[in-house]
């Protein structure tokens, strides 16, 4: 019961993250700045939450 309540809290929490990582990529295109970062840590969060995921489907 436990492991449920983490998955139901901590998988919309890295999807927000995600979302608002989009956001500020897609910002800083239109005022032709640096994205680098973002790219990073959109992989980053993508990695997780697909590592998460993965983890979830064999509990």
């Amino acid at each position: 019961m436990e492991q449920y309540f983490f998955w139901l809290l901590i998988t919309p929490i890295l999807g927000v993250l995600w979302f608002l990582n989009l956001t500020a990529i897609l910002k800083r295109i239109n005022k032709d700045e640096s994205i680098q970062n973002q790219i990073i840590i959109g992989s980053a969060l993508t990695f997780i939450i697909i590592f998460l995921l993965m983890l979830f489907s064999l509990l």
